[in-house]
């Protein structure tokens, strides 16, 4: 007798949550998502930017107007050498959001165990930018050679 009851009470439990989403949902109607999961794929963005001793100064990166530069990984690889003991080369991310005050990053690629004179790095982060420049920047004795590729992924956004 007690089964029965359950029983009954499930269904009728069921037959009140079929009967809501009915009368929320045209028959047919696929249920309208609250969510834009794949909105980053539809705007992708990815530059490479050559950074070297020569020119030792910020480059622009371009980013559309009206956009905004999502930055969600960067990667380096290139050389640095000196007449000193050591170096350590950075790469410098020189960011604007919203017209505010300019917001440094830095990176410090690692240095190779085959050849102590190449470095590289790959980094997943989530930096904002309306406007961006790449530079260089060291550590250590004064770089004799200074050359990296800096690629910069990431998607664009609607602010």
């Amino acid at each position: 007798m007690k089964f029965a009851s359950l029983t009954r009470a499930a269904a009728l439990m069921l037959l009140a949550l079929t009967c809501t989403f009915c009368s929320t949902q045209a028959v047919g109607q696929r249920p309208t998502l609250t969510q834009d999961v794949d909105a980053a794929a539809r705007a992708p963005f990815q530059v490479t930017v050559p950074i070297n001793i020569n020119n030792f100064t910020y480059t622009q990166v371009s980013i559309p107007t009206g956009k905004r530069l999502v930055i969600d990984y960067i990667s380096m690889s290139g050389a640095a050498q000196t007449s000193g003991a050591y170096i350590q080369p950075i790469i410098i991310l020189n960011s604007n959001v919203a017209g505010g005050a300019a917001a440094l990053s830095y990176f410090a690629p690692s240095v190779s165990t085959v050849d102590p004179g190449q470095f590289y790095g790959n980094y997943q982060t989530t930096l904002y930018a309306d406007t961006l420049s790449v530079g260089p920047a060291f550590a250590g004795y004064t770089p004799t050679f200074l050359g990296f590729s800096v690629v910069i992924t990431g998607h664009l956004i609607t602010p």
